[in-house]
């Protein structure tokens, strides 16, 4: 019987490898044939942008659907942050997930199982502990990428954080000199990376609709840190021209203050992830010398069960 199932194993691993480099042929030549039609004719590109604006449609919509879920609205907020593309939806990112987790138990289970001969030797503690392997293999898989995405939003919302500050800064040196506001925002802008892009379709919408701009630019930067820098530009908003160098200065003071006091709870927090920190090798340490002796009690106690 364990013959006939590492038989059925060696051949699942093969028939998935050889799918995987089918797959993967398949969506390189498609790809290069579809440059090579895009570059025809003028009508072949035409129905190409169609197809590609119908496919991005599409999933627009899907997305709109799926953010009726909470866990899809949470998981939108923090990709968007984390800087993932727009078209990763939640179902997606399940998908991912579910990839690497059964990717690690494949990997793991193929390095655990290399010589068939000893499968017919195993106890049942070690088939206990192979089961053991494969879940730690299935939650590693399943947490990576959410860890990454927690990671890189984590991140980025300390980037914000500093180029809200720098912003605050440059708006207020830049008010005396008595330039428009959507100059003043391009100017305080240009040396800013993550916020430069946010910054240019506020002061191209500004002209139009001044709250419009202001709740497309809170919607796209999507962090709560930005909140005292909305309130500073609908102020100056409401502000008649000879006012709006004293409402920046006063708004940009209290950007300050609430930066700063950010600043400080994260300083103020940051001996406790240290500490975390230093006691992860530690802990390390002691499941190391531990561990010689765990796998003695276990052999000791499956001998005795056994006898």
């Amino acid at each position: 019987m364990l013959g006939l199932f590492w038989n059925i194993w060696i051949v699942s691993h093969k028939a998935v490898f050889i799918g995987l480099f089918t797959g993967g042929s398949a969506l390189l030549w498609f790809t290069l044939l579809g440059r090579l039609r895009m570059g025809l004719g003028r009508a072949n590109r035409l129905a190409l942008m169609l197809e590609r604006a119908k496919r991005r449609e599409r999933d627009v919509l899907a997305m709109e659907k799926e953010i009726e879920n909470p866990r899809a609205r949470d998981f939108a907020e923090k990709a968007r942050l984390a800087g993932l593309p727009s078209d990763w939806s939640y179902n997606r990112f399940l998908v991912l997930r579910a990839g690497m987790a059964l990717s690690l138990l494949s990997l793991g289970l193929a390095a655990q199982l290399t010589n068939p001969e000893g499968i017919y030797g195993q106890s049942t503690g070690s088939w206990i502990w192979l089961l053991l392997k494969g879940g730690a293999c299935i939650a590693v898989g399943w947490w990576m990428p959410m860890l990454f995405v927690l990671a890189s939003a984590s991140r980025r919302r300390g980037e914000y954080l500093m180029e809200i500050a720098k912003l605050a800064e440059r708006l207020s040196v830049c008010v005396s000199d008595k330039a428009d506001i959507r100059d003043m925002l391009i100017r305080a802008g240009r040396p800013l990376k993550l916020l430069s892009p946010h910054l240019q379709e506020l002061t191209v919408m500004w002209g139009r609709d001044r709250r419009a701009a202001i709740w497309r630019f809170k919607e796209s930067v999507g962090i709560s840190e930005v909140f005292p820098l909305v309130n500073a530009l609908e102020a100056i908003s409401q502000a008649d021209a000879r006012e709006v160098a004293q409402v920046l200065k006063e708004q940009t003071a209290g950007i300050e203050t609430t930066l700063a006091a950010e600043i400080n709870r994260k300083i103020e927090n940051a001996p406790v992830w240290i500490s975390f920190y230093i006691m992860i090798p530690f802990g390390m340490i002691v499941l190391l010398f531990l561990y010689p002796w765990v796998i003695t009690i276990s052999e000791q106690l499956m001998t005795s069960f056994q006898g």
